[in-house]
């Protein structure tokens, strides 16, 4: 199958502490690499450097794949979009957060915000360059506690554009509230964990209480086509939280706050470790978390690392879910001793 295009090497940008990417996604089908498209600092981008370079990568992919985006999902057969504009964004530019989860790789930089980037992103909409298409994304740190990030949201929301968040849920922001009320803004919060005990483990900091409370303040009161944009994830830990009983308690606590929407992912480390090998436990809890979801008329969504598991399933002999078959893998001992990147 010849792969002929992907949105974000069109239209995207992922803006890191150091350089701009087409986007954040790296595995070890690409060895970790990143298609960098420059460096940057100061609050300053070029523009024109950049459509420069989009359309050297366009112009590649039409003749082979590239190398670095060999296996990607966001590969697609469909013609290309020629017109040089920015419509997807994923900012990834600090490292702070109030969390201290034990698989996240941003606290081993050790390193607050390097850049400003308000003003570029003024310039961008200024020169007419920015679509409010795709999608504005914000992850690598807490975005509450980024000193720019009540004015990039507050942008966003007025050119139209969609907005997700990615958040520790601890630090409650009317600014995220305001836009959940209009429609603009999703936020994704992964308290991982339906038991104070297992999220400490996780987050390594007691706010078991205060997140979920958020969440409630988040949920609350939103119109009904708004309530989905409301997003709690639950990472799979192999070893950490991956019992039937703590996801049972997680679920029972979204069926309580009415969530309507359910994120789940498979930990970086262990899916990347084992991407061939993935545990039937682990598809097991997928399925289980699934079925809740449809049982409950619950939006239910994979992220990056449960989607490439999702690949991989056709070899495994528990390929869906089926509560008789609960029993024979919820004590199953996965490796206890997994190493996360943080931890």
């Amino acid at each position: 199958m010849k792969y002929k295009s992907c949105h974000l090497i069109e239209h995207g940008i992922s803006i890191n502490i150091d350089s701009v990417q087409a986007c954040c996604l790296s595995r070890e089908f690409n060895k970790g690499q990143l298609p960098i498209l420059t460096n940057y600092s100061n609050n300053k981008i070029n523009w024109d450097e950049i459509f420069e370079i989009k359309n050297r990568h366009r112009k590649h992919q039409k003749v082979q794949d590239l190398t670095l985006c060999e296996g990607c999902y966001n590969l697609r057969e469909e013609d290309w979009d020629e017109e040089d504009y920015i419509s997807f964004i994923n900012f990834d530019h600090w490292s702070h957060c109030n969390s201290n989860c034990i698989y996240c790789c941003v606290q081993t930089y050790k390193q607050k915000q390097k850049n400003n980037i308000l003003g570029a992103i003024k310039d961008l909409i200024k020169q007419k360059k920015f679509k409010p298409t795709g999608e504005i994304t914000f992850q690598g740190g807490e975005p509450t506690i980024l000193k720019e990030f009540e004015a990039l949201l507050k942008l966003f929301i007025k050119e139209g554009a969609k907005i997700r968040i990615h958040s520790s849920g601890i630090l409650f922001s009317r600014a995220i509230r305001d836009g959940l009320k209009k429609g603009n803004v999703t936020v994704v919060i992964s308290p991982d964990a339906g038991t104070r005990e297992t999220y400490k483990k996780v987050k390594r900091t007691d706010k078991f209480d205060k997140v979920w409370k958020n969440i409630e303040h988040y949920r609350k009161g939103l119109k009904e086509d708004f309530a989905k944009n409301v997003k709690v994830k639950f990472i799979i830990i192999p070893g950490v939280n991956d019992s039937f009983e703590e996801i049972t308690i997680f679920l029972n606590k979204i069926k309580k706050l009415d969530i309507k929407s359910i994120v789940t992912d498979v930990e970086y480390t262990y899916a990347n470790q084992n991407i061939n090998n993935i545990s039937p436990h682990v598809y097991m809890l997928m399925d289980y978390i699934e079925d809740f979801a449809k049982n409950n008329n619950i939006n239910y969504e994979l992220y990056d690392s449960a989607l490439y598991a999702q690949r991989q399933r056709q070899s495994e002999k528990i390929t869906e879910f089926n509560p008789e078959n609960i029993e024979k893998v919820k004590n199953q001992n996965l490796n206890k001793n997994i190493k996360y990147q943080n931890s």
